[in-house]
């Protein structure tokens, strides 16, 4: 019997995936993906659809479906970029959608400040970061180092096709066709930033605080315009972190 894990939107780690499902937005975290392995299942199939997000938290991921005890086949369906192509690269079998793409580029930082022997720390992570994620990719696909970092440093976008024939997949769905004629990081991936989340915490504080303020007329949470306040605030905050 198979499993079927769904993975779709940004990466991000255990710590703020709570906030992505207070607001209703879909993310993938270690923590979901852990709890959905399973030692039973015969086979697990993960469908991928992701612009990144965080490398650590897909690291994270990767490795855990490297450890399965069971056969892991990845299905990329919609896009695998950056952090999600690490992910990837895990599978026993990868297989793409014909009309979907792969994407690997360095890795990047968000939010960066500091004097020049701070920047020159953090250029140093970032390619330390960089040389973790090219083993990913060799060991998939069998292709040079040096092919491999030209590839990120270029921030290559592959076709499905392209992604067969380079190794990052087996096979394009629906069609048989297989790999064997060829042997910060991330894009606009929906990431919320540190700032955001605290807005998020703190808004949620307040709630609660008005909530079990015995003094004050607390509204009720449940009625439609209650709804409609806390909507309209996690929305204020949402248009700001986008636009």
């Amino acid at each position: 019997m198979a499993t079927t894990l769904n993975l779709t939107g940004p990466i991000v780690g255990n710590d703020s995936s709570w906030i992505y499902d207070y607001l209703g937005i879909e993310c993938i975290s270690p923590k979901n993906v852990m709890e959905s392995i399973g030692d039973e299942a015969e086979q697990l199939i993960v469908n991928l659809s992701s612009g990144g997000g965080e490398v650590t938290a897909a690291s994270e991921i990767y490795t855990a479906l490297r450890q399965a005890k069971t056969t892991v086949v990845i299905n990329i369906t919609g896009m695998a970029a950056s952090a999600a192509s690490i992910i990837a690269m895990s599978g026993d079998t990868v297989n793409i959608s014909p009309t979907a793409q792969m994407m690997i580029h360095q890795a990047s930082l968000r939010g960066v400040s500091g004097n020049k022997d701070d920047l020159d720390h953090l250029s140093d992570i970032l390619d330390k970061t960089d040389q973790s994620i090219v083993q990913a990719y060799v060991d998939r696909t069998g292709l040079p180092v040096d092919k491999i970092v030209k590839m990120m440093a270029d921030e290559t976008f592959l076709t499905a096709q392209e992604a067969v024939e380079y190794g990052f997949a087996n096979n394009i769905m629906f069609t048989g066709t297989n790999a064997k004629a060829k042997v910060t990081n991330s894009l606009e991936t929906g990431v919320l930033s540190n700032d955001v989340i605290n807005k998020i915490g703190t808004l949620i504080s307040v709630k609660e605080q008005v909530k079990n303020d015995k003094a004050q007329e607390v509204p009720d949470t449940n009625t439609t315009d209650s709804r409609q306040v806390l909507r309209s605030a996690k929305a204020a905050i949402l248009l700001e972190e986008f636009n």
